[in-house]
């Protein structure tokens, strides 16, 4: 038995363990997204092996997470063991083919481990989710260079800088691949590739020192010294006082034995550049022209035999033709002269040469002059026609710089009209096409467009002109339909391209349909530029506002989350899901949700905004829910954030308005700025704050009724002081009536009351338990008329969304009078039917009235509903009575109102009984009345009530001939009595 039983204990003491053990691994962690949040904070920390833990626990209670194997994937990386990590990133893609963090990181493994074909895959994987995030083009182009691909990295990155030409980086890339390829080319021997290529790098960067001296050294291995030569000088002419640049044509002129011309180069530039080094070799080639000199040069001698006399054609033509090529413009000048002495001034070939040592003398003018002078006189030869084009084209580049494309479009008229070249002819009318985009001349632009494409079909750019023009004719959706035309036939390269040209027309005119109010239309293009590109931001931005604007919940809602997936860390989105659960009503979770983001943008204007859009509505949903300290806690929250916010501190004041806090309420809420439509209503409501303020008040009442039937005037006067506070209000009351009525023998009276003077003196005290309970405790004694004793005890409790009950009990002990009639002695007895009794007095008694009842009243913005009943116990029978009223209050005051009611029941209403009016029990009494207060200033209301009521009568009389024989009567009737009500309160 023994054994049994502690057999049974151990037992439980292991499953007791394990139950323990099991709850102590636990992180207290319910969804994959908490384990995430934790362990990332753990990487980002560096605590790899805490976080590797719980991750590990993490995926043992969620496999195949998609978040979860990034993570692993990102700890197996960071400890260099790359197949594991490579592994947990696929499974993590496997799970969520959209997880971009997971993808950047494999290409990150493939690159490491040199499995470049799969890291290109990757990339375009991700280019698919944002084809326009230049930084993973470079890494596709590194990834080709890597994979010895220059080919297509070379193509990749000369499209990609076409679509980016302002891009700094971009150019730079393009350059330095343009360079390499020109070293291969140099190493590798093919040496005319890289004078081409090196061309087209001095046109992109014409001050690069280093360009001029490769090419000028590939044309000296070439055996084309005048080639380097004339390089030499373009290199000057573009870097004035180059040193090596110098250096190297006065050595090409050295080894050319040109000796007089190296001296005066090197002279003319030694104005610029003295350095020791120009000196040095200057010294240096005069020693070698000495040396030299015994070879005489024949230009030398040819001059000398011209100066001679000897001025033929052979001497003038090698004077001539040497003075030009070797540059002595002076003897060229003067040579010139003479040519044309000899064969006139309209000479092609001595024109020709004077053009060509113009140009040499970096004179365009007189360059320009003398071709134009040529080609007047030769228009069809095709090297002048060529050579003027050059020009032509020369001078509308400068103006186009300058900005006057008027100024320029009819030089490239002019070179696109004669046809001379096809590279030429080309650029003529792409820059024709530019100045009449400029001239803003689209017609023309169009025609000139249609050109291009007719007779260059393999011009690229003619869907991105074209739309680019029909753009800025206001036709936008003309060019966005000839963006979609292009994407839907071209390949996925291209789509790529005509999809960003397509979203750079969109954005903008989505933008000015948004302006100019054409919400739906903006709506409409945003949602085919997502449908085109998911990732685009300002796609998806606009999508997101103008379907709030229009009403679509469900698709706000769509393109909210979609914003998110791609932009997971983007206020925007943040803000808008907060949207989503604010028309909801979850404020509390719109709260909950942007809190840990406002941590982490505290400076972020979007997410304050809807932070504080979220606390407002929070704030007046607790105060309809009657918890004013929670709202307020709400909207101190907010504050911290967004401190000018003058929508929060009107809130603030409205909520402590509800809290009947009215000095912090006038305070707060005169920050709000009204309409002009809103300012009449807006200050009305401060005055009636202003009165809340004010601590005391003194009300004077008068009542004054009158029978329908009869001239009978029945009055009560009330004056009462009354001290509040926020929680505690208390009243003292003074009533006083007077009452016109039988007090002697007269037996034509038939009031039911004796004539005389009344007074009740009364407290209250009315206190707030919190935002939810309120109470009112009064008590009373008067004299005559009013119930001798009075007391009353009211428990009141104020729901959500502006919902009141209430239960009451009191206890009045209340008067009731008959007439009493005696026998006359003296009465002499006449005629039958003659009355013996004479009305003596009244016979006074005191009953007990007890009274149970209960309210129910709502508000509807200016509108208060209630109703009420009441049950009264009088001598041992039940009667009832109830009410309903209704109050609106048109001025935002918080006082002016218009008050109606009624009550219908088989006793009076309790005013009735409380102000000494006649009514009756057992019978139907009923009751209407209106009226309304009015409040002149904050310090004075007035106000004025009437009512109806009807009730039952009965008056007894006593009538006999015969003291033995007395005849009692009771008559009985209904009776209207009329009462008028004017108040005035005042607040001080």
């Amino acid at each position: 038995m023994n054994r049994e039983f502690l057999h049974k204990i151990t037992l439980l003491g292991c499953l007791f363990l394990l139950i323990t053990s099991s709850s102590g691994t636990d992180n207290g962690f319910q969804t994959p997204e908490q384990y995430a949040q934790i362990v990332q904070e753990h990487f980002a920390n560096e605590e790899w092996e805490a976080g590797k833990e719980l991750l590990e626990e993490g995926l043992q209670k969620y496999p195949n997470v998609s978040d979860l194997e990034w993570l692993m994937g990102k700890y197996w990386f960071h400890e260099k063991n790359y197949d594991q990590s490579r592994y947990h990133l696929v499974k993590a893609i496997d799970d969520n083919y959209n997880n971009v963090n997971a993808k950047h990181l494999l290409v990150d493994v493939e690159d490491i481990t040199e499995n470049y074909s799969s890291a290109i895959c990757y990339v375009n994987e991700l280019l698919e989710v944002n084809p326009y995030w230049r930084g993973l083009w470079r890494r596709k182009i590194e990834l080709y260079r890597k994979q010895n691909n220059d080919v297509e990295a070379d193509r990749l990155l000369k499209r990609i800088n076409q679509i980016y030409p302002n891009d700094t980086i971009l150019r730079k890339d393009y350059i330095y691949s343009m360079e390499v390829g020109y070293q291969q080319m140099k190493k590798g021997g093919n040496r005319k590739e890289a004078i081409e290529r090196l061309t087209e790098l001095i046109k992109v960067s014409p001050q690069n020192e280093e360009y001029y001296l490769d090419i000028i050294n590939l044309h000296l291995q070439e055996g084309n010294r005048e080639a380097a030569l004339g390089w030499s000088s373009n290199g000057l002419a573009a870097i004035p006082g180059s040193g090596a640049l110098i250096v190297k044509r006065a050595s090409i002129l050295s080894e050319l034995a040109r000796y007089p011309e190296a001296l005066a180069f090197i002279r003319e530039q030694m104005k610029r550049n003295n350095s020791p080094a120009i000196r040095r070799m200057y010294n240096d080639l005069l020693m070698e022209a000495a040396r030299a000199e015994k070879q005489r040069d024949p230009y030398v001698l040819y001059g000398m035999a011209y100066e001679g006399g000897n001025k033929n054609k052979e001497a003038l033509d090698y004077l001539l033709n040497t003075s030009v090529t070797r540059g002595y413009t002076d003897d060229a000048l003067f040579y010139i002269r003479e040519a044309k002495k000899q064969y006139g001034n309209n000479d092609k070939g001595i024109l020709y040469k004077e053009y060509m040592l113009y140009r040499q003398m970096n004179e365009d003018d007189l360059a320009y002059s003398t071709l134009k002078k040529m080609y007047e006189m030769y228009p069809d030869d095709y090297d002048i026609t060529l050579a003027m084009s050059a020009q032509h084209m020369k001078k509308a580049e400068k103006l186009m710089e300058l900005g006057l494309y008027a100024e320029a479009l009819p030089h490239v008229l002019f070179v696109s009209q004669k046809h001379v070249d096809n590279d030429v002819n080309g650029a003529a009318w792409e820059k024709a096409l530019s100045c009449y985009i400029n001239m803003k001349r689209y017609n023309e632009a169009l025609a000139t467009l249609d050109t291009i494409t007719l007779h260059f079909p393999d011009y690229e750019n003619g869907t991105l002109k074209r739309a680019f023009i029909l753009d800025k004719m206001d036709k936008t959706e003309e060019a966005l339909q000839l963006y979609l035309s292009a994407i839907e036939q071209s390949d996925e390269d291209m789509r790529i391209f005509y999809v960003i040209g397509y979203e750079e027309l969109a954005v903008p005119y989505i933008k000015k349909c948004m302006e100019a109010g054409a919400t739906k239309k903006a709506y409409e293009e945003a949602i085919k530029l997502v449908s085109l590109n998911p990732s685009s931001d300002l796609g998806l931005r606009y999508a997101i506002n103008s379907s709030g604007l229009l009403g679509k919940y469900d698709e706000f809602e769509k393109y909210t989350a979609q914003g998110i997936n791609y932009y997971p860390e983007e206020p925007f989105y943040q803000a808008k899901r907060a949207t989503v659960l604010e028309r909801d009503k979850r404020y509390e979770a719109s709260l909950e949700f942007l809190k840990p983001i406002l941590n982490k943008y505290p400076s972020n204007k979007e997410i304050i905004g809807a932070f504080s859009q979220s606390s407002e509505y929070r704030a007046l949903q607790l105060t309809k829910a009657k918890e004013p300290e929670k709202a307020l806690a709400v909207l101190d929250t907010a504050l911290l954030y967004d401190s000018q916010n003058k929508s929060l501190k009107y809130t603030k004041g409205v909520v402590y308005e509800a809290n009947r806090q009215a000095d912090s309420a006038y305070y707060y809420q005169k920050y709000y700025e009204p309409s002009i439509m809103e300012y009449r209503s807006f200050q009305r409501h401060l005055s009636g704050l202003r009165s809340m303020m004010l601590k005391n008040e003194i009300a004077l009442t008068y009542l004054r009724a009158r029978y329908g039937e009869e001239d009978i005037i029945t009055s009560v006067a009330t004056a009462e002081y009354t001290r509040k506070g926020q929680k505690n209000s208390y009243t003292g009351r003074l009533n006083y009536a007077g009452r016109s009525g039988s007090a002697s023998d007269s037996m034509e009276a038939e009031e039911q009351t004796p004539g005389g003077v009344g007074i009740q003196v009364q407290g209250e005290w009315t206190h707030h338990f919190s935002p939810k309970w309120s109470t009112t405790v009064n008590a009373a004694f008067a004299t005559k008329y009013f119930p001798d004793i009075t007391a009353d005890v009211a428990v009141r409790h104020y729901l959500k969304n502006d919902w009141e009950i209430g239960a009451h009990v009191g206890y009045r002990r209340v008067a009731a009078y008959t007439k009493r009639y005696e026998w006359n002695d003296e009465f002499f007895a006449g005629s039958t039917g003659d009355n013996g009794y004479l009305f003596t007095g009244w016979n006074e008694s005191k009953t007990n009235l007890l009274t149970v009842g209960g309210e129910l009243a709502k508000t509807i913005e200016v509108v208060r509903l209630n109703t009420k009943l009441d049950m009264h116990f009088f001598n041992s029978n039940f009667y009832y009575n109830a009410q309903i009223g209704a109050k609106y209050f048109p001025a935002n005051d918080g006082k002016t109102n218009i008050n109606a009611m009624a009550s219908i029941g088989s006793a009076p209403e309790t005013a009735v009984l409380d102000y000494a009016l006649p009514g009756s029990f057992s019978h139907t009494n009923t009751m209407v009345g209106l009226g309304g207060q009015y409040m002149v200033s904050p310090n004075i209301t007035i106000g004025l009530m009437g009512t109806w009521n009807t009730y039952y009568n009965q008056t007894n009389t006593v009538r006999g001939s015969s003291p033995l024989n007395p005849i009692e009567s009771i008559s009985t009737r209904y009776k209207n009595l009329y009462n008028i009500y004017a108040q005035v309160y005042i607040s001080f």
